[in-house]
C-alpha cells in the first residue's frame, strides 16, 4: 500500500487480502460528531454489517428503499458491507458477506472475504480517509456521497461488474477478485510484487486484468486492486457527513441469483420494443424521419407508434457474447459513432461491429445501455433534453434519468 499512508490511515482492504485477517485500529485525535446515512436503493433486501459495531451491534436488515442514519463516533476506523439473502440462523447465514455474532448482529466480527466494502478512517489528524473497495470481490454495488462538495464522491457503480465477471472469478452471488481466487503473490500484490512499481495489472492474465478494467469502467473512483490508490483512495477535511448507498445507480441487483430480481420488462432476444427515457416519459427512442441513410440521427421523439420507434433486440451472433444489437426499419442498427463521450448515436447498416453491440444492464424497471466499443459510456439523451427531436449520444455513465431506458414490448 502507498508508503505515504501511516498506520492510522491505512485503508482496511489492504489487510483483508489474507485468509486470516487481523484488524488493528489506531485512533487519532477527536473530532466533532459526523453522520453516516445508509440507503438501500437495491430492489432486494440488504443486510448491512458494520465494524466496529457502532450501530445495531454491527448488523441489521434494510428493505428496498429504506434509509437509516447514525453517528459512527469521532474516531471511526472501519468498514460497512452489505450481505445478501440472510436466513434466520444465529449467526445468520447469508449468500454473501456472512459474519459471526448473534442473528443479524455481527457483534464485532467481519464479513467473509469477497464482499464489497465501504471503508473509512475519520479524523486522522484532521483528515478523513475513505474508499469503496472491490479488492476482495464484488457482491453489491456501493457508492459514497460526501456532504462536502469539494471532496470526491465515489457514488457511481453498476451491477454490470457482476454480469461481466470473467467466468473463472464468478462464484454464486460473488464476482471474486483475482487475489481471492488465486491467492498468488502477483495477483495479491505482495512479496516481489508488493510495491506500486511491481504490482502491474497489465502483466496479469487477461481474465484477471479484465476484473480491474470492469471496476474502473462501471465503478469510477473505486478500488479494484491493492495498489489502486490513485483511483480509489480519497480524502476530505474532517467534519463531512457520508451517505453510503447500496446500488447507487438504482434498484438493480448485483446480478446474483439470490439477491432478488428487478421489475419491469426483461429483454428477450428477438423481441420488439420501444424505449422510453426516464427524463422524458412522453418520448421514445426514434430513428429521425424513419430514414435508413447511413449515419442517420437517432433522437428522442413524441411517442407515435411508428416503425421508427420499434427496435428489435437480438443477442444471436453478437460479439461480445451476451451483448445486444437493436435494429429498426429492417437490418439497420443502433450505432455509437465514436468512443468519445458525446459522440452521436446513429443508424447504420448492421455489420456486427462493437459500435453496434450494446451491453444491457437492468436496474429496476429500466436498462442502462453500454456500447461495447467503450463500456464506460451509456446511451444518453443529450443535455437531458425533454424536447421532441433531442439528439441521442453516448456519454460517460453518470447515474441520471437521461441514461435510464424503459423497454415496452411492442
Amino acid at each position: 500500500m502507498n508508503k505515504q499512508l501511516s498506520a492510522c490511515i491505512r485503508p482496511l482492504h489492504a489487510l483483508s487480502l489474507t485468509s486470516l485477517v487481523v484488524m488493528v485500529f489506531v485512533f487519532c485525535q477527536v473530532a466533532g460528531a459526523q453522520t453516516f446515512t445508509v440507503v438501500n436503493n437495491c430492489s432486494y433486501t440488504v443486510y448491512p454489517g458494520i465494524y466496529p459495531p457502532v450501530y445495531q451491534n454491527g448488523g441489521w436488515s434494510m428493505a428496498p428503499g429504506s434509509t437509516v442514519s447514525f453517528a459512527p463516533g469521532n474516531k471511526f476506523n472501519g468498514r460497512i458491507w452489505g450481505r445478501i439473502a440472510c436466513n434466520g440462523s444465529s449467526p445468520a447465514q447469508c449468500a454473501t458477506g456472512s459474519c459471526g455474532g448473534t442473528g443479524l448482529q455481527c457483534a464485532g466480527t467481519t464479513g467473509q472475504a469477497g464482499t464489497s466494502l465501504a471503508e473509512f478512517n475519520l479524523n486522522a489528524s484532521g483528515t478523513d480517509w475513505y474508499d469503496v473497495s472491490y479488492v476482495d470481490g464484488f457482491d453489491n454495488p456501493i457508492g459514497v456521497q460526501v456532504s462536502n462538495g469539494s471532496c470526491v464522491s465515489p457514488n457511481t457503480c453498476s451491477g454490470a461488474v457482476f454480469s461481466s465477471c470473467p467466468a473463472g472469478l464468478k462464484s454464486g452471488d460473488y464476482c471474486l477478485s483475482p487475489c481471492t481466487v488465486s491467492n498468488t503473490d502477483q495477483l495479491c500484490c505482495r512479496g516481489a510484487f508488493g510495491t506500486n512499481a511491481t504490482c502491474v495489472v497489465s502483466q496479469w492474465p487477461a481474465a484477471d486484468s479484465q476484473y480491474v478494467t470492469n471496476i474502473h469502467n462501471f465503478c469510477p473512483n473505486e478500488y479494484a486492486y491493492a495498489y489502486d490508490d490513485a483511483i480509489g483512495l480519497h480524502t476530505c477535511p474532517t467534519g463531512s457527513n457520508y451517505t453510503i448507498s447500496f446500488c447507487p445507480n438504482g434498484a438493480g441487483s448485483s446480478g446474483g441469483g439470490s439477491g432478488g430480481g428487478s421489475g419491469g420488462v426483461t429483454l428477450t432476444s428477438g423481441g420488439r420494443y420501444t424505449f422510453t427515457p426516464q427524463n422524458a416519459p412522453g418520448l421514445r427512442l426514434d430513428d429521425a424521419g424513419a430514414s435508413t441513410a447511413t449515419g442517420n440521427a437517432i433522437q428522442v421523439y413524441t411517442a407515435n407508434g411508428t416503425g421508427a420507434q420499434n427496435w428489435t433486440g437480438s443477442t444471436s451472433g453478437v460479439v461480445p457474447a451476451g451483448d445486444w444489437n437493436f435494429a429498426t426499419e429492417g437490418p439497420f442498427c443502433l450505432t455509437a459513432s465514436g468512443t468519445a463521450s458525446g459522440s452521436p448515436v446513429v443508424l447504420d447498416p448492421c455489420v456486427g461491429s462493437t459500435a453496434q453491440a450494446w451491453q444491457a444492464v437492468k436496474s429496476g424497471s429500466f436498462y442502462n445501455l453500454h456500447p461495447a466499443n467503450n463500456t464506460a459510456n451509456c446511451l444518453d439523451v443529450r443535455g437531458a433534453g425533454t424536447a421532441a427531436g433531442t439528439i441521442v449520444q453516448v456519454f460517460t455513465c453518470n447515474n441520471t434519468n437521461a441514461q435510464n431506458w424503459t423497454p415496452t414490448v411492442n
